[in-house]
């Protein structure tokens, strides 16, 4: 074998000897760094899960603490209002309950509510119409619904009164009496019955209640003017027939009963005063101007 040829066989021993070692160790060394990749991902992940369960072992422990805290708020509460859950519970139960009763109750209020007033309608309608019949039985299918209703009592007790029927009218005054007893219209309405039932005492009662509740007004002083002349109690009507004309000193009628007052009970100076005082406020009746005279002349005989 010649020189040459030699030297190419131990070049291309030395280069097949060579190229697979290069492979080998190419191969280990990416095995290797990826190994590596995987032992440093390993380790972040264990590290991130443990971070993670840290934080939410404080998340719990934080979670139990307040817990325990409301729990500790409900036995101290419970303590200090003798209350424990199932209590509650039960409170709960019942303020739901009666909330629902109060809107059930509510809503029935409001129907019935809607149905008297148109009770109420229909029974004016009636009236204006002269209908008395028709109204009356409105009232009453009114008060059917509600007894103490004090509007459909106080028309049904006019209404009576109005007809004569003192019976029915007087048991229904003597209930709106009991409701308001201020109510200056039905004590008139119940002495007019005692007054024209001829019991003066218990109309003179009820005059001087109304007397008392509207002081103001003459028509109360009027009544018991009629019960004292009744009563054969003159001079005690005249007084109280004082107070109406100072009360209505341009009422020329008032000053007109003051004087034949006065004059029945022979006190001409005091009747011939009011005649004039009539004629002050109504220059032309003819009987304060005949009065006048008559009273003059008989002073002269």
């Amino acid at each position: 074998m010649t020189k040459l040829g030699t030297t190419l066989w131990i070049v291309l021993t030395v280069i097949l000897l060579i190229f697979p070692i290069r492979i080998v160790v190419i191969f280990l060394t990416k095995r290797w760094n990826k190994m590596i990749t995987l032992i440093k991902q390993k380790i972040h992940n264990l590290k991130t899960l443990d971070k993670m369960k840290n934080e939410l072992l404080q998340q719990r422990a934080k979670e139990t603490r307040e817990e325990n805290n409301i729990n500790d708020e409900g036995i101290i509460s419970s303590i200090f209002e003798n209350k424990n859950p199932e209590t509650e519970s039960k409170e709960k139960l019942w303020t739901i309950k009666e909330n629902s009763e109060e809107n059930t109750n509510k809503n029935i209020l409001e129907k019935q509510k809607k149905i008297l007033e148109k009770i109420s309608y229909e029974a004016n309608v009636y009236k204006k119409d002269g209908k008395l019949e028709e109204y009356e039985k409105k009232l009453i299918e009114g008060l059917a619904i509600e007894p103490d209703n004090l509007e459909f009592n106080k028309q049904l007790a006019d209404l009576y009164f109005t007809i004569w029927n003192h019976k029915k009218a007087l048991s229904l005054l003597k209930k709106i009496i009991e409701e308001d007893p201020d109510d200056h219209n039905a004590i008139r309405q119940i002495w007019e019955i005692y007054l024209i039932s001829w019991d003066y005492e218990t109309a003179e009662l009820l005059i001087e209640k109304a007397i008392n509740t509207k002081p103001s007004n003459p028509k109360y002083y009027i009544s018991m003017v009629e019960i004292l002349y009744n009563t054969e109690r003159k001079k005690d009507a005249i007084a109280v027939m004082e107070k109406i004309v100072k009360l209505r000193p341009t009422n020329s009628n008032y000053a007109l009963t003051l004087a034949e007052l006065y004059e029945e009970t022979q006190d001409n100076d005091n009747a011939k005063k009011y005649y004039f005082k009539v004629l002050e406020q109504e220059p032309n009746n003819e009987k304060a101007k005949r009065k006048i005279q008559e009273l003059s002349n008989s002073n002269i005989e």
